[in-house]
């Protein structure tokens, strides 16, 4: 009787049972996790890809959550992900975002908050209805979590663009207030070029900052611009009064040459005369010499 060979067994390193472990607590999740799973999602991008989710659209982030499943669910990940969404929402925002920008409103990390309660809210209800539709004895339990998820997955969404609709708002009023500020300064700004305008505009610019109050708040142009009016004023009379140095200088300057410019001048006109003179006698000319050869 021939030996048969013993199966072969591979051993498993500690940290690969320690992932099939947390893999297996965890469970399957799909696409549609993709907000309750965004805590661990983001620290992934961070860790694993060197990406930051905020400096990412929506549908990039999207794509890369499609990997992040694929991943999750094959058991590849490291148990650090495989953690309740709680315990790493509890991370440290400079751990998953690359600054803390210093004009970051505080209507920003409002709204952001709120979308997060919103999607928590949403998370919270989709368990508890899930949970509920799935007692024993019920018919159609199946059709009804697709129906609660959709639900949930339609809210999640509509926080979000409602978030991303009020920064597109917020950052439009800005562009437009930049645009009345630049707007403003060309006409104060002086005209000339040289060390000295750049001077006065970016006087001008620093007395305009400071006169405004905060975009993030919805206060009126009228409102916005009645403390600049008397800085603005100042500026306009310093640049008459500029001009005017400036011209009475050319005017000293000018009046040596005055005389020989004169003379200049109407030596051109003398001359341009002159021209008019000599084509007229040649167009003339060219008449009479038509006018013979027709009366032949």
């Amino acid at each position: 009787m021939e030996p048969t060979d013993k199966p072969r067994t591979r051993s498993r390193s500690p940290e690969h049972s320690s992932r099939r472990r947390d893999r297996d607590d965890a469970g399957q999740i799909s696409q549609e996790d993709y907000f309750r799973l965004n805590a661990p999602f983001r620290l992934w991008l961070r860790k694993e890809k060197d990406r930051y989710f905020d400096e990412m659209s929506s549908d990039k982030a999207h794509r890369y959550f499609k990997s992040f499943v694929r991943a999750w669910n094959r058991g590849e990940l490291r148990s650090k992900y495989y953690k309740q969404d709680g315990e790493l929402s509890n991370l440290s925002k400079t751990v998953v975002t690359r600054h803390n920008w210093a004009f970051a409103s505080k209507v920003d990390q409002s709204e952001l908050d709120s979308v997060k309660d919103d999607i928590r809210r949403s998370t919270h209800t989709s368990n508890m209805e899930t949970t509920a539709v799935k007692a024993p004895g019920q018919q159609g339990t199946r059709t009804r979590d697709t129906d609660i998820k959709r639900d949930t997955e339609a809210e999640r969404v509509a926080s979000e663009e409602r978030w991303e609709e009020r920064r597109a708002q917020r950052k439009q009023e800005r562009r437009r207030a930049r645009d009345r500020e630049e707007q403003i300064l060309d006409e104060v700004a002086p005209k000339e070029t040289g060390r000295e305008a750049q001077l006065m505009k970016k006087r001008a610019q620093h007395q305009a900052r400071h006169t405004k109050q905060s975009l993030d708040v919805d206060i009126p142009d009228s409102e916005m611009y009645a403390n600049s009016t008397d800085s603005l004023n100042h500026l306009k009379r310093e640049r008459d009064t500029r001009e005017q140095r400036k011209q009475e200088y050319q005017a000293r300057r000018d009046d040596g040459s005055r005389d020989e410019r004169l003379k200049e001048h109407a030596e051109k006109e003398q001359r341009t005369i002159e021209a008019l003179k000599a084509m007229a006698e040649q167009s003339r000319a060219q008449g009479l010499g038509m006018s013979k050869k027709w009366a032949q």
